[in-house]
């Protein structure tokens, strides 16, 4: 698979939270996208963008 990529940062006044877009592949030949939020050293895995963004924005301090 290949390496997970940055979506989008979000800065606000307790950091910069990032989301990272991560693909699994599927045991059907397909693949399903999960995203990773990183803030202050750690991880939270997401199951949609909208979480992940939701989920950045708490963490860094900003309505997202």
């Amino acid at each position: 698979m290949a390496e997970p990529e940055l979506v989008t940062v979000v800065d606000g006044p307790k950091g910069k939270a990032e989301v990272f877009e991560v693909a699994k592949a599927l045991e059907s030949g397909g693949q399903q996208f999960e995203y990773d939020v990183r803030f202050g050293g750690t991880s939270q895995v997401c199951k949609s963008l909208g979480e992940a963004y939701i989920t950045a924005g708490e963490l860094a301090g900003v309505q997202t």
